[in-house]
């Protein structure tokens, strides 16, 4: 079969009543006709004289679909935002989350908070960038003790900070004032 006898064969009208079964929308269905009969021609090599040629192009067509609903399927689905809209809306204020108001200078005081064992494997952990073993053998300690100490140290820092960032600073002023008293 020629190029010409395959475009215009009867293959055509039953192919595209296929693709319109397949993606409800007439347009993309042409496109996925005209996909199918470029594949076959392109692989027509491949075709093997007397097998059935309707079920050669179906199960062409059949595979492109997939790969088109696989690309979708990976592309991004973008919404169209309305400009107005987009412009109303403005971020509440109150809706931090209460580490957003936490600095270094908040995690260096609670650092020094800590009991010095914890600390010390923190710091060393986090700081200076030292490995588990290297630390069990700069302190002495087994390698699990390590994990552990840094597990429990990083627990009682959260805590800590949480803690200071959910007081009001008038009342952490005046608890700091009564505690150095």
């Amino acid at each position: 079969m020629s190029v010409k006898e395959l475009a215009e064969s009867q293959y055509e009208a039953l192919l595209y009543s296929r693709a319109v079964r397949l993606l409800r929308c007439a347009p993309d269905a042409w496109d996925l006709v005209q996909d199918t009969f470029e594949h076959a021609l392109r692989g027509y090599d491949s075709f093997q004289p007397g097998s059935n040629m309707r079920v050669w192009l179906m199960t062409i067509m059949q595979h492109l679909f997939i790969d088109r609903c696989r690309k979708r399927a990976r592309e991004p689905w973008v919404e169209p935002i309305d400009d107005d809209i987009v412009a109303t809306v403005e971020p509440e204020a109150s809706n931090k989350p209460e580490w957003a108001t936490i600095s270094d200078q908040h995690v260096a005081d609670a650092l020094e908070e800590l009991e010095s064992p914890f600390r010390e494997v923190y710091k060393l952990r986090l700081l200076d960038k030292c490995s588990y073993d290297e630390i069990a053998l700069r302190l002495l300690i087994p390698r699990s003790t390590v994990g552990t100490r840094l597990m429990r140290a990083r627990k009682k820092l959260r805590q800590t900070l949480l803690r200071r960032a959910s007081t009001p600073p008038r009342a952490a002023a005046a608890a700091f004032r009564a505690s150095a008293a």
